[in-house]
């Protein structure tokens, strides 16, 4: 028989059961620690989503590197809560058909309409663009003028073939055309600093509200 007091009994056996609390404890709080962690990096993604959510539009210095053909070119973004994002990309130039004839001259309009999917972790944002995603439409007509008093419209077959031609080729050459400038909706990972009023992301893309 051991030769021990109870009181010293009580403290080898308080000893021995005291190290399990311990251990759960510091598991409890471990998991607090991981949890609370978590949820700050959570809230963060989110307060940094919510940041980009709107519409903004590509900078004059970005879109004059855009060569699609037209003189009056802008790129819109509009960034949804729900992860869904529409790109408008819309140009627009007068050609000149007929030099001794300003009447003649024809509006070609060009027009690019990307719908996808973007997520933004950790200051960084990625895209998904399908290619059914991608909507591409190009026009050409001559604007309607005055003749005694009425709007006439173009007077030359020659005119209505070549715009028909026009609209088909042209909107297959923007959708080839927007494989050249992937900065402006392919993302993988690139890095994104938001302001109240400036949306840069990667080295290329900027945009403002």
């Amino acid at each position: 028989m051991l030769n021990i007091t109870p009181v010293e009994f009580l403290n080898r056996a308080c000893h021995r059961v005291l190290p399990i609390p311990r251990i759960i404890y510091l598991k409890i709080r471990f998991m607090k620690t991981l949890l609370l962690t978590f949820v700050l990096s959570l809230f963060c993604a989110c307060a940094f989503s919510q940041k980009i959510t709107g519409k903004w539009t590509c900078e004059k210095e970005v879109v004059k590197t855009l060569q699609m053909g037209y003189d009056d070119l802008y790129c819109t973004y509009k960034f949804k809560k729900n992860g869904v994002m529409i790109i408008k990309i819309k140009g627009q130039t007068v050609f000149d058909h007929d030099p001794y004839n300003y009447e003649r001259d024809h509006i070609r309009s060009g027009s690019i309409k990307i719908k996808g999917h973007y997520e933004v972790k950790e200051g960084k944002i990625s895209s998904i663009v399908e290619n059914d995603d991608v909507d591409c439409f190009a026009d050409e007509y001559n604007p309607p003028r005055e003749e005694n008093g009425m709007k006439a419209g173009p007077m030359f077959v020659g005119d209505i073939s070549r715009e028909a031609y026009y609209k088909k080729n042209k909107s297959q050459h923007l959708r080839k055309k927007l494989l050249d400038y992937r900065f402006l909706w392919d993302w993988d990972n690139e890095p994104i600093t938001i302001t109240k009023e400036e949306l840069v992301i990667g080295d290329k893309l900027k945009c403002r509200r």
